[in-house]
């Protein structure tokens, strides 16, 4: 007998879309600053609906899957709807999430609304992830992450109550930023007690 659960174990175990709609979210929201990979964006919805984000904020020119009132060609609708909805497999319908071509603006509203703000960015005062204690952290979290390359704008840093960095310790510069979002997202999980 195989300890290794199969899928038909795993979907027994999920809830119906009807009982997920019931259950409570975590208190942390995700906002993706100018990201353009689609295989990317759709990895963050994926990681967002797997951890329950309250909401996915996806700003700049971080590609979107199609809004109701959607101004863009439908050529570029249905590539991003494609791309996104496949690594993203089931979850762009049951994570809530908004495009905003400005974030620095939701992210200002969240912070007066005392959400903690926290970049994931390298900068000169970033903190090693593992490194924050779970005292530091604090709920609602808006957790902002951003372009592999050039990262997070500036804005939105000097907004940060936080910035916390993933340690290098090959030749690379950064990790892929879904990555990057999993790895975090789940500390923080862990740390504020959500799972």
């Amino acid at each position: 007998m195989s300890l290794k659960k199969t899928t038909q174990d795993l979907v027994g175990e999920r809830p119906t879309p009807e009982e997920l709609k019931k259950l409570p979210r975590t208190s942390l929201n995700v906002v993706v600053d100018n990201v353009r990979s689609l295989d990317n964006v759709g990895m963050i919805f994926r990681l967002c609906e797997l951890a329950r984000v309250d909401h996915l904020y996806l700003a700049g020119y971080t590609g979107y899957p199609q809004e109701k009132r959607d101004s863009r060609p439908p050529q570029i609708i249905e590539r991003h709807n494609h791309r996104i909805t496949k690594t993203a497999v089931y979850a762009v319908p049951h994570q809530p999430w908004t495009h905003i071509a400005d974030p620095v603006p939701t992210v200002t509203q969240l912070k007066e609304e005392s959400h903690q703000i926290i970049c994931l960015e390298q900068t000169k005062e970033s903190v090693p992830y593992h490194q924050v204690p779970a005292s530091d952290y604090r709920l609602p979290i808006t957790l902002i992450i951003g372009h592999e390359r050039l990262g997070i704008r500036e804005e939105l840093i000097n907004l940060a109550d936080l910035t916390i960095e993933i340690p290098i310790l090959g030749l690379g510069n950064s990790h892929n930023v879904a990555t990057a979002c999993g790895i975090v997202l789940y500390h923080i999980l862990a740390k504020t007690g959500n799972i």
